[in-house]
């Protein structure tokens, strides 16, 4: 394996101008920048320019967090990454403090459609699979509009993919969820998704409930430092997987395709404003078999939030779902 290499050189792997790969037990850092977990401070909120950075706030997921850690900031301004937890105690021992929170995004497209990936890090995570410092929870929210010269509020939701894994995704048709306003109690309603997390390795639909709903601030991908942008390229994980590097952006986005979220829609305007057929390739059959609810482990309770962390007026809408 590559850490297996890094280990047998010390870890001093000199990867450009200077820049030098630096090890914490397995997991491996750029020029040895660590802090710990909550000393990295949470960017502020800022989404890309133009009509990708309304799309990215447009869509912008809450995560329902009733159980393990809460999410944190993975890397500051300056480039440090959190040297994250050991994976004792409880499941959300020392890493539920809601201050702390980040929320990754970045637009992109497969299969000729537009998606946006959200993702939160969490600084440990401790299941029977998954037992170690480091893991990320994913959606993808793709996206479809019959408008041409579309605006974010164009789009509708054609489909969410849930993360279940290090590059794998619920990709059913069949879940439901809550959508919620924005955060900001401005701008679209209905289109910030409800996503459950109970402390296992996946998210999944929150359907029923936003007791723990979550939304800390968003960074786009385009809008991280130079110092950020570095570390997360470089940075290696052991055991997790930073989905929206430019090394994993593409593959994160192909393995949470499903090209049923648009079997029933109408084709899109081209870039001279004419309708288009598409053909769609048909999924393979593991597209829609992996299950997106709630793990059977013991849940940890959470604590108490207030109530102006809560998402305003979630309203119950089957997904996919169309903008009201």
């Amino acid at each position: 394996m590559r850490h297996s290499l890094f280990s047998s050189l010390l870890g001093l792997v000199t990867i450009a101008a200077g820049a030098v790969l630096s090890p914490r037990e397995k997991d491996v850092s750029l020029n040895n920048q660590w802090k710990n977990h909550d000393e990295i401070a949470a960017l502020q909120q800022q989404t890309a320019d133009g009509k990708p950075g309304d799309i990215e706030l447009c869509f912008k997921p809450w995560l329902n967090d009733g159980s393990g850690c809460f999410p944190y900031a993975a890397v500051d301004k300056d480039g440090f990454h959190g040297r994250g937890l050991k994976p004792t105690g409880k499941s959300g021992g020392d890493c539920r403090d809601f201050s702390k929170g980040q929320v990754y995004s970045r637009v992109g497209t497969s299969n000729g459609r537009p998606a946006v990936l959200y993702s939160w890090y969490l600084p440990k995570i401790q299941t029977k699979t998954e037992n170690h410092r480091h893991w990320y929870l994913t959606v993808v929210v793709w996206l479809h509009t019959e408008t041409c010269n579309a605006a974010a509020g164009d789009y509708d939701i054609a489909g969410i993919s849930y993360s279940t894994g290090t590059e794998t995704y619920d990709k059913s048709l069949t879940s439901s969820t809550i959508f919620a306003s924005g955060d900001s109690g401005t701008g679209a309603t209905n289109t910030h998704a409800i996503v459950g997390y109970d402390g296992q390795v996946n998210v999944f639909p929150s359907a029923n409930n936003a007791q723990y709903g979550l939304s800390p601030p968003l960074i786009s991908w385009d809008k991280l430092s130079p110092a950020a942008t570095s570390q997360f390229n470089a940075f290696r994980y052991e055991h997790a997987r930073c989905p929206f590097t430019d090394a994993n952006i593409q593959a994160s986005l192909n393995a949470a395709y499903n090209a049923d979220f648009y079997a029933n829609l109408a084709a899109e305007p081209d870039s001279n404003c004419g309708a288009t057929p598409t053909t769609l390739s048909t999924p393979d059959a593991s597209s829609t078999g992996v299950s997106s609810g709630p793990n059977t482990d013991p849940i940890e309770e959470g604590p108490e939030i207030l109530l102006s962390a809560f998402p305003a007026d979630p309203t119950y809408t089957p997904t996919p779902a169309k903008r009201l």
